[in-house]
């Protein structure tokens, strides 16, 4: 049972370690001598528990959809009984997502490799727990008659996903750019994704619903993200 334990333990710490090369280098650049250094273990030991890079990278994303699924799941739960309507899921589901992506290397790796492996696997895509959501919430959304005319359910998940593809990546850039030109305003390098997701919303909000009056941007739950074990 303790030898048992011992190697569940080890195979964890590679997952989670294999996740922060992937997030921090990418798919080509993430050697298994890279991830063995990284979780302190022999290239034997983790080839035992997992053979090939491939093997390795679908593990961290099958870890990485739980988590995010546990996560929107969760964020639509937060506003059950209090009359939200699909538009407030929606908000508060893609603050909560931002959340996660701005604290997890587990998740942001399923969203790398995602990206990096969809030449060679192009249904990739297609399981993603949190695209799969907000193209739910659209459709509901449709259903309350909440949208403006002609804007319709594809539309809206299209613009979510680039917004949220588009967050993700921007936290990969340097806080700083050499040449001054990103962000044209000072207070925006200090600012969290999250709170730049907000003034996206706050943009993008008024073009997508019917105007109702004096209709606030839903407040995200302050409330911690899944994250991996």
């Amino acid at each position: 049972m303790a030898i048992q334990q011992r190697a569940e333990r080890t195979r964890q710490e590679i997952l989670s370690s294999a996740a922060r090369v992937f997030d921090r280098v990418g798919y080509e650049r993430a050697s298994l001598a890279r991830i063995a250094g990284e979780a302190r273990v022999t290239t034997g030991a983790l080839v035992f528990h997992f053979a090939t890079k491939p093997e390795l990278a679908t593990a961290v994303r099958g870890r990485a959809r739980t988590v995010t699924r546990i996560t929107v799941e969760s964020a639509c739960l937060s506003t059950e009984g209090v009359g939200g309507t699909a538009i407030d899921k929606l908000v508060i589901t893609t603050h909560a997502l931002i959340r996660l992506f701005e604290t997890d290397p587990m998740a942001r790796a399923g969203e790398r490799l995602a990206r990096e492996l969809q030449s060679t696997a192009p249904g990739l895509g297609q399981d993603c727990p949190w695209r799969r959501e907000v193209c739910r919430l659209a459709r509901y959304a449709v259903a309350e008659k909440a949208l403006r005319p002609g804007v319709d359910a594809t539309a809206v998940a299209s613009l979510i996903g680039y917004v949220i593809t588009g967050v993700e990546l921007e936290m990969r850039r340097p806080s700083a750019p050499a040449d001054g030109s990103w962000p044209a305003e000072s207070g925006a390098l200090h600012e969290s994704a999250e709170e730049r997701l907000g003034r996206i919303w706050e943009l993008i909000l008024p073009g997508l619903v019917r105007p109702t009056p004096a209709r606030p941007v839903p407040a995200p739950p302050k409330g911690r993200s899944a994250t991996a074990s």
